[in-house]
């Protein structure tokens, strides 16, 4: 019998999504602290700032793939759709180059738009490779899985080396237009973006075949009518009515918050109303399994997506980020690839940690250093003096003895860049992936292999042990008060990853093999909707990280992702009947 092999296509779409991701996680990574940043040419907010945007820009950017589904589905096709949402991430990534907060908000908002187009599209698409009832397709969706998480994990080495560089060496536009190395890092992710482009094109006439003619929905003309007049024009009324209820004091939500669940709700009406109108009994019971599973999914991403905002701010600030002696050796050959301590890395640091010399600050009064913070003038760069308070500067010193390290004057802590903490997941599912292939591939040599559904619920039960770690990191550091291992990062991820391994590739392909064909697009676009409904409470927990006692906040994620798992599982003899017979 001949072995069956995966489909040329899939290796030019892994390379083409390596590099989109490449570009979107190069943002993502250093986005909440270039918002936080306010010593290296960030916009100097608050944590809890911070939070409010990355969580919105995460929901919005998974909010938008259900539209560019449907455009794909009944109008331009997988392909042209893709093409289209390259290039406005491409064009996203430059804007966000320039160094205000119009060119964050321009640039987070043609991302926004362009992984609408780009997503869900590029998904089906690799779906469509297959023929019906290939045994590979799960398969498949984790090898392009392992193309998405190469390209996450490279992207924060560039973006460290890059900004660690331009931080010593700002690039001047003019003289009074200075590119910090945030603003270049940005810039770096437009051209990953670029290279994703130029790969798909160069094998455009490949995918033809597999991207079937559009045909009309259930329901509807083969327009987009039914989606502006049921879904878009509702979503803006009621998102503008609930930003200005909010911003009165009328809802208890901040006003981006209050204005994202109020747009969702025509949303998710629209998509009960597309499954209503399947025609066909055993679609619209699979359609109905789907929609189950993207509601449960949500704990999922809120959990999973606490990396840009709460576990960012606990490497950033409660990890041991001084390079051990192997990465020491690379950091003297290359420094850019080790960032300059900031003051207060010191505050929680305790007395094995080396000190810059006091002659190294220059003590200032609040009101001179609040001026250089507005015109950023705080980096620590090497040469110059390190401005600070005196209540910054006895801060620094509280934690030390005797027998403190004290570096030259002069002389700063080398410290590996927070972003690159965003790295070891992506390393996880690169290292566990074939892993992960290998045994699935045994259990369905023996016929013991689980359900596509089954595996979803074993993601949620594995993602629970991740809150887990972090309550006896948070009991190990004594809420913040000292700092600790990176092991425990290390810890976190590693469990997460064989979650997501279980949840992730598995819901993209059951969205393939179950969703109708004239709405597959739509369909994969609403699994994306879940992704951008678990981003937008990752963000509204980050805001409450930086209010409630963290013991407490460890615990309610466990019990969440608990109950979801519990909920797949006591469904699942329900969820496999709905999905059983479907060819795909």
């Amino acid at each position: 019998m001949e072995r069956q092999r995966h489909p040329s296509g899939l290796y030019i779409l892994f390379f083409t999504e390596m590099w989109e991701r490449f570009s979107f996680y190069l943002m993502l990574g250093i986005l909440p602290l270039y918002l936080a940043d306010s010593q290296k040419g960030g916009l100097g907010m608050t944590d809890k700032e911070a939070a409010v945007i990355v969580g919105s820009y995460i929901a919005l950017v998974y909010f938008t793939p259900f539209i560019g589904g449907l455009i794909a589905d009944r109008l331009l096709g997988f392909r042209r759709t893709i093409i289209i949402g390259g290039l406005l991430m491409m064009m996203g990534q430059f804007v966000l180059a320039v160094p205000n907060k119009t060119g964050l908000f321009l640039g987070m908002g043609l991302l926004i738009l362009g992984n609408g187009a780009f997503k869900p599209n590029i998904s089906s698409l690799l779906g469509n490779l297959y023929p019906p009832g290939s045994p590979l397709k799960d398969a498949g969706y984790n090898i392009f899985y392992l193309g998405i998480n190469i390209g996450a994990f490279i992207c924060n080495f560039v973006a460290a080396f890059v900004r660690n560089h331009f931080d010593e060496h700002p690039f001047y536009l003019t003289s009074d237009w200075r590119l910090a190395g945030w603003n270049v890092a940005f810039s770096t992710g437009g051209f990953g973006m670029l290279l994703g482009l130029i790969i798909f094109l160069l094998n455009y006439g490949k995918f033809a075949a597999f991207d079937p003619k559009r045909v009309a929905g259930p329901g509807s003309q083969k327009s987009l009518t039914p989606l502006w007049i049921q879904c878009l024009t509702p979503a803006v009324v009621l998102g503008s009515l609930s930003w200005f209820a909010a911003s009165k004091g009328w809802l208890p939500f901040n006003p981006p918050t209050a204005a994202f669940l109020g747009a969702c709700l025509p949303v998710i009406a629209f998509y009960v109303n597309i499954w209503r109108q399947v025609p066909d009994t055993d679609d619209q019971g699979r359609v109905a399994a789907l929609l189950v599973i993207y509601g449960v999914v949500i704990v999922f991403w809120m959990t999973f997506h606490l990396n840009t905002t709460a576990l960012n701010v606990w490497a950033r600030d409660n990890t041991h980020r001084e390079p051990n002696k192997l990465i020491q050796k690379i950091t003297e050959t290359f420094e850019e690839f080790a960032e300059n301590a900031p003051p207060d890395y010191f505050y929680n640091a305790g007395p094995e940690v080396p000190r810059p010399a006091k002659a190294t600050f220059e003590v200032v009064s609040k009101e001179r250093y609040e001026e250089l913070k507005k015109a950023k003038e705080l980096s620590v760069v090497k040469g110059k003096k390190v401005y600070v308070t005196q209540e910054m500067l006895t801060k620094i010193f509280d934690g030390t003895t005797a027998s403190t390290p004290i570096l030259e004057p002069g002389e700063h802590l080398k410290l590996t860049n927070t972003e690159l903490f965003q790295s070891i997941n992506a390393g996880f599912v690169v290292a566990f992936t074939p892993l992960v292939v290998w045994f699935w591939g045994v259990l369905r040599r023996e016929q013991k292999e689980p359900s596509s559904s089954a595996k979803i619920g074993l993601g949620l039960l594995l993602t629970a042990g991740s809150p887990a770690i972090m309550l006896l990191a948070t009991l190990v550091a004594h809420d913040g008060q000292m700092k600790v291992s990176a092991w425990w990062l290390f810890g976190v991820y590693a469990i997460i990853t064989f979650g997501e391994l279980c949840l992730s590739p598995m819901g993209l392909s059951l969205v393939n093999k179950m969703a109708p064909a004239n709405i597959t697009a739509f369909m994969m676009g609403g699994w994306f909707l879940s992704t951008s409904f678990g981003n937008k409470l990752s963000g509204i927990f980050g805001e409450a990280y930086q209010e409630m006692d963290h013991r407490i906040f460890w615990v309610v994620l466990i019990f969440c992702d608990l109950i979801c798992a519990g909920t797949i599982f006591i469904l699942l003899p329900w969820l496999n009947r709905q999905m059983a017979g479907k060819k795909g």
